[in-house]
């Protein structure tokens, strides 16, 4: 996961980059089990002051009281930071995986949580990956908040996940629950990938991007798809690996035209990311931020609608307070 911060117009892009490890496949960050509650209770979504482009949600989780986490369905498993864990007292374990991201790769430790009160459910003993998410990351730490972790999807694939940034809260419903209205279907990244892709028409370009609720920006190979060159900017990266700070030239494409199925929404600026036809690209929060949407992960099924975001509350912030 990286940010990307451009000079010349003040500019960010926040991009997960993709796991390619096998970890979220392997112990011990399985899928855990979940006893659904007889109806979602809402999550309200927050933003930080040094991230207001992506959701963090706020959960109150019952045994270990309110905590805050980052919501991201590009993250293949939820992972947790260790001070936060420390601070309450869970313990971890080493373990040999090691989590890969654009910046290089990062040893993981391993916990087990109490059980999780999630959005009226009840989520047994997740085990998550744990490492220093400050330091490894970009996921911020600032005065008056503390990010427990990461919402990842070995998590959510448990659930039909609505986000509904008109209300500004995150609803996780029962699979089969809910109906969609005018279901599309999504793909699975590669064969067994947990995360999901959906389709994308980029000025009449079509292609299959990663639904990425940690990226503030939409990141993919432009060139192949024949997106112009607009600008060439550069730009400080952070993001995951054992340094988490790269300085690089970013080529960003404008796409005047942009329908998410058959949504369509606002213009964006997109990153050039050169990773060839078999790697897919992410879109991010200038395009998700805009829908309200359904995600049914058990039925690898979507419906969007175009709504108008709400302001989010900044946590940590003196407004806030």
């Amino acid at each position: 996961m990286y940010h990307a911060q451009v000079r010349r117009v003040p500019l960010t892009f926040a991009v997960l980059a993709p796991l390619l490890g096998a970890c979220h496949r392997l112990p011990p960050y399985p899928t855990p089990r979940v006893i659904y509650g007889a109806a979602p209770i809402e999550l309200p979504l927050v933003q930080l002051p040094e991230d207001t482009a992506r959701l963090y949600v706020l959960v109150e989780t019952g045994s270990m009281g309110e905590q805050l986490w980052f919501f991201d369905t590009g993250y293949s498993h939820t992972t947790c930071d260790a001070a936060a864990l420390e601070a309450a007292g869970v313990p971890t374990r080493k373990t040999l995986s090691r989590t890969r991201g654009e910046l290089g790769t990062v040893r993981l430790e391993a916990a087990t949580l109490p059980d999780l009160e999630l959005g009226g459910h009840t989520v047994r003993a997740p085990r998550c990956a744990v490492r220093d998410l400050p330091g490894t990351s970009s996921i911020p730490d600032g005065p008056g908040y503390t990010v427990t972790g990461v919402l990842g999807t070995n998590v959510l694939r448990r659930f039909v996940v609505e986000v509904d940034p008109a209300a500004g809260v995150l609803r996780l419903h029962e699979p089969g629950s809910v109906t969609l209205t005018e279901p599309f279907r999504l793909r699975r990244e590669g064969v067994f990938g947990p995360r999901l892709m959906a389709p994308v028409s980029l000025d009449a370009a079509e292609t299959w991007l990663i639904l990425d609720y940690g990226a503030a920006g939409t990141y993919l190979d432009a060139e192949r798809l024949g997106l112009p060159l607009t600008r060439e900017q550069p730009g400080v990266w952070r993001g995951t690996g054992s340094s988490n700070t790269s300085t690089r030239t970013l080529q960003i494409h404008h796409v005047e035209s942009v329908w998410f199925a058959s949504v369509q929404t606002s213009p964006i600026d997109v990153i050039h990311r050169d990773r060839g036809a078999f790697t897919p690209g992410l879109l991010g929060m200038d395009v998700l931020g805009e829908l309200h949407l359904f995600i049914d992960y058990p039925h690898r099924e979507a419906s969007a609608t175009a709504v108008e975001p709400k302001e989010l509350p900044v946590v940590g912030s003196p407004a806030a307070e």
